[in-house]
C-alpha cells in the first residue's frame, strides 16, 4: 500500500499482519479526495486512524496537520512507522469513540472496523469546521448520499449542509 498522490506519492505504508485494520485501497482513496477536493492548508482528524492512509493522504496534498487518533498496539506500531518521515502529524493513543476535544476540524475521515461500526459516528461531525467535511466509511449505507466502492460505502457529511 502507498500514498497515490502529492509531495509523499508513492510512500509505502505497512500495516499490521493481521485483521486488526481494513486498510482502503487505493481506489476508495481517490475517490474520496476526488470528492472532497482541495486540502491545502486544512486541519484533519483521522479516527480509527489504523495505517493512517487517509490523513497522510491528506497531509501529502497540502493539508496543514493532522491528527490521527488509534488505540490498538498492532495499529500504533505501523501508524507511527508510517508517520515517522511525514510533517504536520499528531497521534493520540484512544478509543476513538471517546475522542472529546474542542478543536474543530476541516476534514474528518472516520473509519472504524467494521466489527465496531456504530451509526453514533455520524456524530463525529460535531468536529467540524463551518465549511468541513466528514468522510464516514462503513459497511451499509448511512443514507440517500452513501456511494458504494469495493467491500464499503462511502458517504460524505457537511457541516453547513
Amino acid at each position: 500500500m502507498r500514498i497515490i498522490s502529492g509531495i509523499y506519492k508513492n510512500h509505502k505504508l505497512v500495516s499490521p499482519n493481521s485483521d486488526v485494520t481494513h486498510p482502503m485501497g487505493e481506489r476508495e482513496r481517490l475517490a474520496i479526495f476526488n470528492m472532497i477536493g482541495d486540502c491545502n492548508g486544512k486541519t484533519v482528524l483521522d479516527l480509527f486512524a489504523g495505517t493512517g492512509a487517509l490523513g497522510i493522504e491528506a497531509l501529502s496534498r497540502g493539508a496543514a496537520k493532522a491528527t490521527f487518533v488509534e488505540m490498538n498496539p498492532k495499529a500504533l506500531l505501523c501508524l507511527k512507522d508510517n508517520l515517522s518521515d511525514i510533517d504536520g502529524a499528531r497521534i493520540i493513543k484512544l478509543d476513538a469513540y471517546k475522542y472529546d476535544e474542542t478543536v474543530s476540524y476541516d476534514i474528518i475521515f472516520v473509519d472504524p472496523p467494521y466489527d465496531k461500526f456504530d451509526k453514533e459516528a455520524v456524530n463525529f461531525q460535531r468536529f467540524l469546521s463551518e465549511s468541513g467535511v466528514m468522510v464516514l466509511s462503513s459497511p451499509e449505507p448511512i443514507g440517500p448520499n452513501s456511494r458504494k466502492y469495493a467491500g464499503c460505502y462511502i458517504t460524505l457529511i457537511r457541516k453547513n449542509k
